[in-house]
């Protein structure tokens, strides 16, 4: 047995397809797999037809209240441990949490990077990266709470011109997975609180839903006119676009509403 144990974070992509060829030979190496289902859509029946080891599913629980004692038992012992994540293993706080916690016990460390929604929805919209602004979640009222960040954030974001991506909320273990369609309702009930014109019907927006899947969509247009769309598919993300698109990114948005906005085909 190993007197130190390895702890691999690796990035499952937006799906199981996008399992990069380092994953595949990390997870191999792996005496123990571990399957993150909450923070992203990542389907343990699809992993199983390309990964030949066992999956555990791990819970919110098992990595957030009670900080990852499983892994780090495990780790204690000397064995190799992966920990597969949607999208990029170091985009949620919950897994650098982790990886923090296993450096300052002296365990090794690996990260294998993985494809994130963060860059996909907003290329696939045909937008350009270097004009992203600050990321929001758009969250259901709690206790009758409504919360109000998401309108900040994209107010701050056009002051600058900058395009908003909105994540909307998932929680895979509870399935909640919230549409477009509700995070615009609840953005419009903000705007009619706050009356600062942010959250405009002529406003230009994007909608992706389930990237990486083969029944994936990208639709983008006006507000009034893409909150008619009826788009079933999960994960689902918004994108408020910056009040000035450059040139190219208002082709390339010409272009992706042709070839990905399978609405109605």
């Amino acid at each position: 047995m190993r007197s130190r144990g390895e702890l691999y974070l690796v990035g499952a992509g937006l799906s199981a397809r996008y399992l990069t060829l380092e994953a595949l030979e990390v997870i191999e190496k792996a005496d123990y797999v571990f399957v993150d289902t909450y923070t992203g859509r990542i389907d343990p029946r699809d992993l199983e037809k390309i990964v030949s080891k066992p999956l555990v599913e791990v819970s919110r629980r098992d990595l957030e209240e009670r900080s990852g004692k499983d892994v780090l038992k495990l780790l204690a012992e000397g064995r190799r441990v992966a920990l597969l994540v949607p999208g990029d293993p170091l985009v949620a706080t919950t897994h650098i949490s982790l990886l923090l916690e296993a450096h300052s016990r002296g365990f090794e460390c690996r990260v294998v990077p993985g494809v994130s929604i963060v860059p996909a929805a907003l290329t696939f919209s045909g937008l350009m990266v270097y004009k992203i602004g600050k990321i929001a979640t758009v969250v259901y009222p709690k206790n009758g709470i409504l919360f109000e960040y998401p309108y900040d954030v994209i107010k701050a974001n056009d002051s600058l011109n900058l395009h908003t991506l909105l994540l909307l909320e998932y929680d895979g273990e509870k399935g909640v997975a919230m549409k477009f369609r509700e995070a615009i309702e609840i953005l419009r009930e903000i705007e009619e609180k706050r009356g600062e014109g942010v959250v405009r019907e002529e406003r230009l927006v994007s909608v992706a839903a389930a990237l990486g899947y083969p029944n994936f969509s990208v639709c983008i247009g006006e507000l009034r006119r893409v909150s008619e769309l009826e788009i079933e598919e999960v994960p689902q993300t918004l994108v408020f676009v910056s009040p000035k698109p450059h040139p190219i990114e208002v082709e390339a948005m010409k272009f992706a509403n042709s070839r990905w906005c399978r609405v109605g085909r």
